[in-house]
């Protein structure tokens, strides 16, 4: 009998069986039947849920499916790469260098899991990359798939930690350097890629090939260093109208404190004549909607007569636009008021400019803390979608995922019908007792805001002990309490400390403070203003890297021959213990968990009724005013 019958009728059998389980009233749980012949297997696993994949016996097809199935967690593809290599008696770079080959040859539906193993790829040490190098050079030059050659290219440069000997390889040919170009911003090393910009700067003006110059012009935003230069050279081929929409992409990318202001009004302007002029019919595709939330963007820098109006334009050409970014080392958003219409199409764009993880979760009115204690509650583990620390509520209207430092979600959706004032919160543990702003759902946009102006971020103050330590000897009388309380609320102290009968215990216990002080005022205030300069053992973070490629960041609560406990962040939910076996490297960190400016939009009274408040034990007895 053929080899194709036997395969024909094991498939048949298998999908007998499943049908007479689907048709048991009672099924139980079915036993785990894999063929030996590798065709039928495929089709055997291909049936299954991820889910189910994740839980089957393990064996060499088991993990080359979880190697190339798509929408895995990093570390299933790292579990599966080490069983493979184990099995197959390989190593796991040649296991992950098969998987990219037989990736490529896949077509479309597997650039998701290039992307991700390319990604693994190019955190390999440099000598083991190169030690690859002629197999390296053959995925670079001869793969199928434009994001498998350009993965290629990144890992010979990485490799060499160097450009030259990547460039004179894909220089020979135009399709290959437009290859090499575009994967300069997936090398890891800054040094690497700056070193490429002036091999790369020319072809921003060339236009013989179309490819290579569109691949310059996105890796050029990946260069730190030049980036004024840049914004200046990206924004004339917007007003030249020439390669507009990558050039949109690549300038957003651009950290938006290097934006020169007299590159702003001028580009403003060029955008409002290119939008204006797009069919209403193509005002909902991306390169549109980028164009706008960029040209938003620009438009919050110009002076404030010029900025009204021109915000009123881009809202009215269609889909409204916000843009909001995190404010490095603070727990706020850039915007604490969103306004939107009624029942109209909406589109947040959230941007992580902070070291600490955040989402943005949009609520019922009224229902923040609800919503965040319940987060506070929740485990570490994806919800359906990949979310992290999001409730299953109906007071849950929409949500980003948990974004890392440089990373942006979008978030689109209509408007409620119901006018009022809704929520938006992070919710990752702890941070929406101050991470949180109102969005307004209103008729008429421009009525509200010339009733309610926007309520931006306070201006930010870098307080020292210096300017701080003369007016100190006040805190022994006249200070208001209750005023400190508030302050000590709204920095969301108490979601990692313990003061009295309030906070959660994960930093130090602040109830004794002056007593472990011996009553030195400055020295309390300095912990505050200079959190790393003194760390006591207990809380100082320690970074794990583990062998599936995760990191975890925290306080050791406990260590043992088998695994360490680490508490994650302020809620009992974060608490984890990880297997020593699993863990390849381990750090302390230099700086403290505690942001550097929370006092930062404090007045200096304000501070001083902070730490009467400290220095009573967290009671508030009385209040004065001074």
């Amino acid at each position: 009998m053929k080899p194709s019958i036997i395969v024909g009728l094991i498939l048949i059998g298998l999908i007998g069986a499943e049908t007479a389980l689907a048709a048991d009233a009672a099924p139980v749980k079915r036993p785990f039947f894999l063929p030996k012949n590798p065709v039928a297997a495929a089709y055997v696993l291909g049936r299954l849920s991820n889910q189910e994949l994740i839980g089957a016996p393990r064996g060499e097809f088991v993990y080359e499916a979880i190697l190339k199935r798509n929408g895995l967690e990093r570390k299933h593809r790292m579990e599966a790469l080490k069983g493979l290599a184990e099995i197959r008696k390989t190593g796991v770079l040649e296991e992950l260098m098969s998987g990219l080959i037989d990736l490529d040859a896949k077509g479309d539906e597997a650039i998701p899991v290039l992307r991700e193993l390319g990604g693994i790829l190019l955190q390999r040490k440099p000598e083991e990359l190169i030690g690859k190098r002629a197999d390296l050079e053959k995925v670079a030059t001869a793969s199928e798939q434009a994001i498998s050659r350009q993965i290629g290219y990144a890992a010979l440069a990485s490799g060499d930690q160097a450009i030259e000997k990547a460039w004179e390889l894909a220089e020979s040919a135009p399709s290959r350097l437009a290859d090499l170009i575009a994967a300069l911003p997936m090398i890891r090393d800054p040094r690497i890629r700056t070193e490429a910009r002036a091999r790369v700067e020319p072809y921003l003006q060339r236009s013989e090939n179309p490819e290579i110059r569109r691949a310059a012009i996105t890796a050029v935003s990946s260069m730190p260093g030049s980036e004024a230069a840049t914004f200046a050279t990206l924004s004339g081929l917007v007003r030249s109208g020439i390669e507009i929409e990558t050039a949109i992409k690549s300038l957003q990318r651009l950290p938006k404190n290097a934006w020169p202001e007299p590159e702003v009004e001028p580009l403003v302007s060029s955008l409002m004549d290119l939008l204006s002029n797009v069919p209403s019919a193509n005002r909902t595709e991306d390169s549109f909607l980028n164009a706008i939330q960029f040209a938003s963007d620009l438009a919050s820098l110009l002076p404030t007569a010029k900025a009204a109006p021109t915000q009123k334009f881009l809202r009215d050409l269609g889909v409204q636009v916000i843009v909001i970014r995190t404010v490095p080392e603070q727990m706020l958003y850039d915007k604490q008021l969103l306004v939107v219409e009624a029942g109209k199409p909406v589109e947040i764009i959230l941007v992580n400019d902070d070291a600490m993880q955040h989402n943005l979760v949009v609520v019922l009115p009224g229902s923040v803390e609800e919503i965040g204690t319940a987060a506070e509650a929740m485990p570490p583990e994806a919800d359906a979608q990949g979310r992290l620390y999001v409730p299953a509520s109906p007071k849950v209207l929409h949500a980003t995922s948990m974004l890392n430092f440089g990373e942006t979600a979008r978030l689109s959706f209509v408007a409620p019908e119901e006018p009022g004032e809704y929520n938006y919160v992070c919710t990752f543990p702890g941070h929406w007792r101050r991470m949180f702003g109102t969005l307004a759902v209103v008729p008429d946009v421009d009525a509200y805001l010339a009733d309610h102006p926007a309520r931006e971020t306070p201006q930010m103050r870098e307080w020292t002990l210096t300017e701080l330590e003369p007016d100190l000897v006040k805190i022994e009388s006249g200070r208001d309490l209750a005023e400190g309380r508030k302050l000590f609320t709204n920095l969301a102290c108490a979601q990692c400390h313990k003061l009295g009968e309030e906070g959660y215990a994960f930093g130090p216990e602040l109830t004794d403070v002056f007593e472990r002080w011996n009553g030195d005022y400055a020295a309390v205030l300095r912990e505050i203003l200079e959190p790393s300069d003194v760390i006591a053992d207990p809380y100082k973070s320690t970074v794990l890297e583990t062998d599936d490629g995760e990191s975890v960041s925290g306080l050791i609560l406990k260590e043992d021959s088998a695994g360490l406990t680490i508490h994650a962040g302020p809620s009992p939910a974060l608490i984890q213990t990880i297997p020593k076996s699993t863990i390849e490297s381990r750090k302390v960190q230099d700086s403290s968990l505690m942001p550097v400016g929370l006092l930062g939009a404090a007045t200096k009274e304000q501070i001083l009724d902070l730490l009467a408040y400290l220095k009573a034990r967290g009671v508030v007895q009385r209040s004065h005013q001074h």
